[in-house]
């Protein structure tokens, strides 16, 4: 993976990072609180760990009734087998987005420049979105793995016709859906990878894919049945987005802030008064409002590099193209068709779009201005950029520090999943702040 780095030096400098950014993750993972949502989550893998009762739903969707599938309730089981403590599933949720991130740079090793790893440890790894997002108990967390398999397995498929690996392709859109329903964006980016010819499609992999996905849901049908309140997708109507909007141009947005340091509002509920005394407190959250507002302007280079992406890749999506043979033309289409696809489902969603429904879609808007920089890095606007590109670690290693110890979701009290219950004492979750 890192043998493009032309010393060992760098080598183990780019692993040192990428290790500070997990032993990070891990001490948020430990200060993670328990809301509402990760109430209901460690319920599923509770009950079935206790009773041995798999639920074959997930969490409340957006649309009405529950996410599909019992893919979520043994996902929380899992982490519970091994340690049962309520911090379990947080720290495995970290352990899955670690591995993601390797996954993705061994796949893009060939395809970026020594530039552009680095590039990609800081705008993917060190992304306060994805790291905010990557230690604690949330369906929508597990998307960013979800996307990154995608991009794996599509990368093969262009090179390679194998059954195992359209199988994969398609069993993983089934299961992402139990986790996440915005998984769809992947289901939508593999028919447009397929229509354009950048991928290999083995049919008889794609049929056994198929097959092993709605066998996953038939436990869920039945459940549905027996109680179709369950059932998603009672509120909103189709093409909502397309109609209202507000919807598709908010989806839009998210898209472009992904791979920024603009955030969302619970990301900036800062309160240290559990580590410091009240002065100290006030100093520091000052300090980190001024820090967000500064990395707000981040927003700018990033909405650039889709404007420029956008105006250079449009031609390619409107006409036929065969799979190209260069890697870097390859991504860059396949980035494309990412943003397509995620463009078509904020329009036919029948809710209007939230943060969390564009996780799925942080590793292509991130690679968007990583390609974009790496470009840059060679232009005679070098100076510049690079100004900008240290000017950005300093924000985001400040950032990931205020949020790790500071945040709602990261700081003792920050969140109340109600009273105490016989499972929250098992787990260790005792209410009390240490």
């Amino acid at each position: 993976m890192t043998s493009i780095f032309l010393t060992r030096r760098e080598r183990t400098q780019w692993w040192l990072v990428f290790g500070s950014g997990f032993a990070l993750s891990i001490i948020m993972a430990m200060r993670s609180q328990i809301g509402g949502d990760q109430l209901m989550l460690l319920e599923l893998g509770w009950r079935f760990v206790v009773n041995g009762e798999w639920l074959q739903y997930g969490m409340p969707t957006s649309a009405g009734g529950r996410s599909p599938g019992g893919l979520m309730a043994l996902l929380m089981a899992i982490p519970l087998w091994i340690w049962r403590d309520y911090r379990s599933p947080a720290l495995f949720t970290a352990l899955l987005h670690a591995c993601a991130f390797i996954l993705l740079a061994y796949t893009l090793r060939s395809t970026l420049t020594r530039r552009g790893m680095w590039l990609l440890i800081l705008l993917v790894w060190l992304n306060p979105w994805r790291m905010y997002f990557s230690a604690h108990i949330w369906n929508a967390n597990l998307m960013f793995i979800a996307a990154v398999l995608h991009l794996a397995s599509a990368q093969r498929m262009a090179a390679h016709k194998e059954a195992w690996n359209s199988c994969a392709q398609a069993l993983l859109i089934a299961l992402a859906m139990q986790v996440h329903t915005s998984a769809a964006v992947l289901a939508v980016l593999s028919l447009l990878l397929w229509w354009k010819g950048m991928i290999k499609v083995h049919w008889g992999g794609i049929a056994c894919g198929v097959i092993l996905g709605i066998a996953s849901y038939v436990p869920w049908l039945l459940t549905i049945h027996n109680d179709p309140s369950l059932t998603p997708g009672d509120k909103g109507f189709f093409l909502r987005g397309l109609i209202y909007v507000f919807p598709l141009v908010r989806g839009i947005l998210y898209w472009i802030k992904m791979s920024s340091l603009f955030f969302t509002s619970r990301m900036e509920d800062l309160n240290f008064s559990g580590l410091a005394n009240d002065s100290i407190n006030t100093a520091l959250v000052w300090f980190g409002l001024a820090v967000t507002y500064l990395a707000y302007l981040t927003i700018l280079p990033s909405a650039w590099a889709h404007w420029r992406f956008v105006r250079k890749l449009w031609p390619s999506v409107r006409r036929p193209v065969a799979c190209p043979n260069n890697q870097r033309a390859w991504l860059r289409i396949y980035i494309a068709l990412s943003m397509l696809a995620a463009v078509f489902c904020f329009a036919i969603s029948p809710t209007t779009i939230m943060f969390w429904q564009v996780f799925i879609s942080i590793p292509a808007a991130t690679l968007v201005l990583i390609m974009a920089e790496e470009n840059l890095l060679r232009t005679r606007f070098r100076l510049k950029a690079i100004r900008v590109i240290s000017a950005w670690w300093v924000l985001s290693c400040v950032l990931l520090l205020l949020q790790a110890f500071g945040s709602e979701q990261y700081r003792c009290g920050g969140r109340n999943a109600g009273p105490e219950n016989s499972m929250l004492i098992e787990l260790h979750d005792t209410g009390v702040c240490s």
